[in-house]
């Protein structure tokens, strides 16, 4: 027979819940005043109170109804649990799934086969999921005014049906397998229901209900099988529910022709059931209860307010999201639901943008399945005639905004910010408790991130966090808030996201490089470059320059990295600079390329380690071939004002071939003393270096003379000459590569006094003299009184000291050779040079 239903299968919007079944009963009467929170205090009493006395009054409305099943043995334990059994018994389902017939003889002849001595919930099963399993809705006819057949034959043969050819294959084989069946004709709030006042002028659905013992159950199989997208396309989803539902649930969404299917201890009228809220299958799956509006279709506006409330309560394990829908189209920030943990009660606002009849949905989800899917809850209808004075909007929020209890403090009631006349950022403020900590996200219209468009901080002075978000041009873009707790070690989650609209945004366009809270905390401030993240290196540019304010118990560190997150050797040089009063933090790339130059802080006084603070990206282009590198340097070396003569640019002294020695040439103030060291695997190497000054080029000259090959780190530092403490302090350090190694040299041993009376060697160089050998002297000893030899423990007087050049020639004993010099008048001489005798 045709169909003359005219309702379909459910919408895409429809949920599909789990197999297990609901033992609670709903109600829709509410017996005790509510109470609840929400952010705005100020509001609270005012609301609840409204609330309270709607529902007081909605008890009294004719149309009111307290839904119970005519008997609520039907439902018993052990029936809820042979059903669910049956339901999840897959040996009926792998059985099912395995037949292929070409008739329906064959198949109610291997239903009869399966059933055989089962429980008759087992029977009823068996037939229902073989037609969810092997029926499709037939949208195309559905949507046509040429219906195709539905007779159970046609409909087995096509595998495809509307209403009326799912419920009469349903009656089909439960008639031809002895199993009491019966079509039900009635009214279903399906695809494209409108809520409405007047009642329907015919039917437009038919089920089934069957027969256990002395009760009969509804079997809804068209609604079982799957869904309609948006696109009308049929889309199979086995939906359980819909096997034996509880009839004071299904009442929400199917009214029978003839009252006695009801199955209801007192009978609903058409006007009732259209006054009914549109509650879907999950609403009873996951055990939630509307409590405002208790048993209206439609809201309203509170009384002198923007918004509208619907208050539902779900189980802990259950969460809810919701939108408004104006001609089938999200209002952007129409929405926001505030979640009442102590109470488990959702305070779900709606907020219309313009005049007209907009719909409210409300999914639901279990919070611990992995799904990010909703399924549909409850369809209620706000119809708005006249607009409110202010309308406001929400922005989007995610349950940890709650749980976490933040709040927007600027903009308020706004899920759009708009920037226009040369506007370049959006500031947004959030208060939180002091254990939570939030970061930024800018992301475009094409769902790419914005790099460099956001700064987050907290601001101690306001108490609240200072979000600031950079379009980097004109369009639509999404600024997302995320949260989490201080001790937390997990992720941030999204708690908060604004839109925003940017027009004629300047050109260059602002964007922040990446700053940390203690940037902040520490009150340190860019100076240059301002409003960029970005520094940008080309026609032979070698290095990148940041110049950075703090106070004056904060000292900065730097650290130069490539897009592998290599560490750049020398690639930094970070020091206060005590003229300009702020700190010269310089990078160099090596190469082409992008690298990030990350500052770290921490307070003088403070005995930890450097913390990030704030970051820039270098894009490097036409990098020098040999690319500048900087020595590490300690902030003494600025403060005494020295500066490296050679190696020039470099962290790296060259080794020169096959020469026995390495050298580094410095300038100092005349105050200021140098020594050095050499470091082979983090072991100073004795007899390896040698410090020295050159008066005629007014310079140190550094030597170092490795004895093994590999790299080497050589130290030098430094001190004034007025310091009391005597103490040399690290000032700069370079690497030290040796290939080669023809010629080893063992440099002679110098005291305190040679350096500090800017003495130099130009021979011998060797610190061992060969025994008995005559070996020639010449010495720089600047300001001596006179200068003597000891060889063998004997004093050699020599006349070879004149105009701070000690010159002589003398034949090596077996001991020791060290030279003397007397400084003042007496008999006092100071070591100065050492030779060992071999």
């Amino acid at each position: 027979m045709g169909c003359t239903c005219s309702r379909a299968t459910p919408t895409a919007a429809e949920p599909t819940p789990t197999v297990s079944d609901i033992s609670q009963e709903q109600r829709s009467k509410i017996k005790t005043p509510i109470e609840f929170s929400i952010q705005n205090e100020n509001e609270e009493a005012q609301i609840i109170a409204f609330v309270n006395q709607s529902l007081e009054q909605d008890r009294e409305d004719e149309y009111f109804v307290d839904i119970i099943g005519a008997d609520p043995e039907a439902y018993n334990k052990a029936f809820v649990e042979q059903r669910q059994h049956a339901i999840d018994n897959q040996v009926y389902r792998s059985l099912i799934e395995s037949w292929h017939f070409e008739s329906l003889q064959q198949l109610t002849s291997a239903i009869k086969t399966l059933s055989k001595n089962k429980p008759l919930i087992d029977c009823y099963w068996i037939i229902f999921y073989w037609i969810i399993l092997n029926i499709e809705y037939d949208s195309v006819s559905y949507f046509s005014t040429n219906r195709a057949n539905q007779c159970a034959k046609n409909v087995f043969l096509t595998k495809k049906g509307i209403c009326d050819g799912y419920v009469n294959l349903y009656k089909y084989l439960c008639d031809h397998v002895k199993l009491p069946c019966k079509i039900v004709r009635g009214y279903s709030k399906g695809y494209g229901f409108d809520v409405r006042v007047d009642a329907p002028s015919e039917i437009d659905h038919v089920w089934n209900a069957v027969q256990i013992n002395q009760y009969w159950y509804l079997i809804e199989a068209t609604w079982g099988a799957g869904i309609l997208n948006d696109q009308k396309v049929f889309k199979r989803e086995l939906n359980s529910y819909y096997f034996f539902p509880r009839p004071e649930q299904m009442i929400y969404h199917h009214l029978p022709e003839n009252d006695r299917w009801q199955l209801l201890r007192k009978t609903v009228s058409m006007k009732q059931f259209l006054q009914m809220p549109n509650i879907h299958s999950t609403y009873f799956e996951f055990n939630l209860e509307l409590i405002y509006p208790s048993h209206q279709p439609y809201v309203q506006l509170l009384p002198n307010k923007a918004y509208a409330l619907v208050l539902v309560k779900a189980p802990e394990d259950v969460s809810l999201i919701a939108d408004l829908k104006l001609h089938d189209e999200k209002v952007e920030g129409g929405h926001q639901i505030i979640h009442d943990q102590k109470r488990n009660l959702h305070c779900c606002f709606f907020a219309p943008n313009s005049v007209g009849k907009y719909k409210i949905n409300i999914y639901a989800k279990r919070t611990i399945e992995e799904t990010d899917r909703y399924s549909s809850a409850i369809t209620l209808k706000l119809d708005i005639e006249e607009m409110p004075n202010s309308v406001i909007s929400y922005p989007q929020t995610w349950k940890v905004f709650f749980d976490l209890q933040l709040k927007v403090i600027s903009p308020l009631y706004v899920h759009l910010i708009r920037l226009e006349k040369g506007q370049a950022i959006a500031e947004i403020l959030i208060e939180t408790s002091d254990d939570v900590e939030l970061l930024g996200r800018l992301i475009n219209d094409e769902e790419d991130e914005v790099e460099g468009g956001y700064q987050v901080y907290y601001d101690a002075v306001k108490r609240c966090w200072v979000c600031c978000f950079a379009p980097n041009g004109n369009g639509m873009f999404k600024a997302v808030i995320m949260a989490k707790r201080k001790s937390d070690k997990g992720l941030y989650n999204s708690a908060v996201a604004f839109s925003i609209d940017a027009k004629d945004i300047p050109k260059p366009s602002i964007s922040y490089p990446e700053t940390w809270q203690l940037f902040h905390d520490l009150h340190l401030k860019v100076l240059s470059p301002i409003g960029t993240h970005i520094i940008r290196l080309d026609d032979g540019e070698a290095f990148a320059e940041i110049a950075i304010q703090t106070p004056d118990d904060v000292e900065l560190l730097g650290k130069l990295t490539n897009r592998e997150k290599g560490d750049v050797r020398g690639g930094h040089q970070v020091y206060y600079d005590r003229d300009q009063h702020y700190w010269q933090c310089r990078f160099a790339p090596n190469s082409d390329g992008v690298f990030k130059a990350d500052i770290m802080a921490k307070r003088k006084s403070s005995q930890g380690l450097y913390t990030s603070v704030v970051a820039f990206k270098i894009a490097a282009k036409d990098i020098p071939t040999t690319p500048l590198s900087y020595p590490k340097t300690w902030q003494l070396f600025y403060d005494l004002d020295l500066k490296i003569i050679a190696p020039i640019n470099s962290s790296t002294v060259i080794w020169p071939g096959h020469a026995s020695y390495a050298e580094v040439q410095m300038q100092t103030p005349d105050n200021v003393d140098l020594l050095c060291k050499i470091m082979f695997n983090c072991v100073e190497k004795e007899n390896q270096t040698l410090t020295q000054f050159d008066h005629e080029k007014k310079q140190w000259q550094l030597l170092f003379a490795p004895q093994e090959t590999g790299l080497h780190q050589l130290s030098i530092f430094a001190r004034r000459r007025v310091d009391t403490t005597k103490k040399f302090n690290s000032v700069v350090e370079f690497d030290l590569n040796v290939t080669n190694l023809d010629n080893p040299l063992t440099l002679p041993f110098t005291y305190g006094k040679f350096a500090e009376n800017h003495c130099r060697i130009y021979e011998p160089l060797s610190g061992i003299l060969e025994k008995s050998a005559v070996v020639p002297f010449k010495c720089v000893i600047p300001d001596a009184k006179d200068v003597k030899l000891q060889i063998d423990s004997h004093w050699i007087d020599t006349e070879g000291y004149r105009d701070s050049i000690f010159q002589t020639e003398v034949r090596i004993g077996s001991k020791d050779v060290v030279i003397y010099a007397k400084y003042e008048e007496g008999n006092n001489y100071d070591a100065l040079i050492k030779y060992s005798v071999h």
